[in-house]
């Protein structure tokens, strides 16, 4: 269950790809060092449940126009390790904000929803699984402008525009903008509220609407960038930037961009407004994200912690895997989470399994599964690859500990109040139907009431 929200840590595409060149050979030397420092303080966190490094729609569009295949797969494995959560596109963040923006105007009670979902695909606060599964874009030439536009725009910047006056510009073409969305893509919005047109446009009109963060934050940021007429980046690079941070600001409590973006966020106070600290490449403020990121990883506690825990202990004179038998825990643990009064819960119960020895099963590659389809696979192999899927995780005892010693060695969050210890040869669920479980309610049952043992299925109950 979530217990506290995580650290937002956005980190522009220059980072990303910085950090992954570490796992390169050819790469690796030409990268700060600072920089592995950065990605490690950030996976220790993430790990702990306390921060999370969302990947975006820039991120998808750049990473596709890397033509670096190894750089290209080593982003997408750096990415996958940080997050596991997206940010939504930039126009539905900014719809979002509209309509919400819109209905606090008249005082209008919305619907209940997850904060969350103005601006994330998934619950960043929900547990990290075993693996993500990513579609990987290829280069459509998303997010570029048109190289007349470009061209265009660079000419006006060159010749020198006043920051003011190009913002009232900004701002006048953004309210010409959202009244022609009015009739199109919030028609729905008036018809439900019953707002009439020419009230939601005086919405638009008012002092309220600039304050809509993507508007506020773009209008500011992008004219006072256009008016640089020393700046010497393509207005093209500029705008998708701007267009970013724009819309993922308000929902970040850490970004890292570049120099030149962070000194002009900081300059309009962004950064204070929106509550988010700014970091460049630069050696000191990597050095000083580091610092930030450590106090912050110390003093938070888990964004949620299991409702309680269960460690199978797998005896040594079987076989590593069994598959029955990990189907059956998977069936039981799917049963207590996704049915009953749990199925729309953000709640998790960590599933360990205890080995006292190390062995090393080699998954098949996907060109032959693809191939053989599930005969390929060995029965070990099998197994462990529903000990991945099912999210369950590994332990290890090689020193013959007493087991109560290898509970508290588990993370409290991931532990939870109580660790029920099943043995791979138990018979639970045996008086079940095929296709049901009783044994996380007949485990819930016995810790809500503080018992040693389940009624049940006579399982021990370790208390934290």
């Amino acid at each position: 269950m979530n217990t506290e929200n995580k650290i937002i840590i956005y980190l522009d595409q220059n980072f990303i790809s910085d950090i992954s060149k570490f796992s390169l050979e050819d790469k690796k030397d030409r990268v700060k060092p600072i920089l592995k420092k950065v990605f490690d303080v950030i996976k220790i966190g993430v790990d702990e449940e306390k921060f999370l490094s969302p990947d975006g729609w820039i991120h998808a569009i750049e990473t596709a126009t890397e033509s670096n295949p190894a750089l290209k797969d080593a982003i997408h494995s750096h990415q996958g390790y940080l997050g596991q959560t997206s940010l939504n596109l930039p126009w539905e963040i900014k719809n979002s904000q509209f309509v919400n923006a819109l209905l606090s105007y008249f005082k209008i009670e919305q619907d209940e929803c997850e904060m969350w979902r103005s601006a994330f695909r998934e619950n960043p606060n929900r547990r990290m699984k075993n693996f993500k599964i990513d579609v990987h874009l290829p280069n459509f030439g998303l997010g570029s402008m048109e190289k007349g536009t470009a061209e265009a725009l660079q000419k006006i910047r060159d010749s020198g525009v006043d920051e003011k006056t190009q913002y009232q510009a900004e701002i006048d073409a953004t309210r010409k903008h959202y009244k022609t969305l009015l009739r199109i893509d919030y028609s729905w919005v008036l018809r439900k509220h019953n707002i009439a047109v020419d009230k939601a446009e005086e919405f638009i009109d008012s002092h309220e609407f600039t304050q809509i963060p993507n508007i506020d934050i773009f209008c500011q940021l992008w004219s006072k960038n256009f008016a640089d007429k020393a700046r010497k980046r393509g207005v093209e690079g500029d705008y998708n930037d701007i267009e970013f941070l724009s819309v993922y600001m308000p929902y970040c409590d850490v970004i890292a961009t570049d120099n030149y973006m962070k000194t002009i966020l900081q300059l309009l106070k962004f950064d204070k407004k929106y509550n988010c600290r700014l970091f460049s490449m630069k050696e000191d403020d990597l050095n000083e994200m580091v610092v930030f990121l450590e106090a912050e990883r110390n003093r938070r506690q888990p964004a949620n912690k299991s409702l309680f825990s269960v460690l199978a202990v797998m005896a040594n004179e079987k076989s590593a895997y069994f598959i029955r038998f990990l189907q059956k825990l998977n069936l039981a643990q799917g049963k207590f989470l996704e049915t009953g009064k749990y199925w729309d819960k953000e709640v998790y119960v960590s599933v360990f399994l205890l080995y006292t020895q190390k062995s090393e099963i080699k998954l098949l590659k996907s060109e032959e599964v693809l191939e053989q389809g599930p005969r390929a696979f060995t029965p070990d192999q099998w197994a462990e690859f529903l000990v991945f899927g099912h999210g369950f995780k590994k332990v290890y005892n090689l020193d013959q500990k007493p087991v109560e010693e290898i509970v508290r060695e588990i993370p409290d969050h991931l532990r939870g109040p109580a660790t029920a210890i099943l043995s791979d040869d138990s018979n639970f669920d045996n008086d079940m139907r095929e296709h049901d479980s009783y044994l996380f309610y007949d485990i819930e049952e016995a810790i809500e009431n503080h018992l040693k043992y389940t009624k049940r299925y006579k399982i021990m109950i370790i208390y934290s």
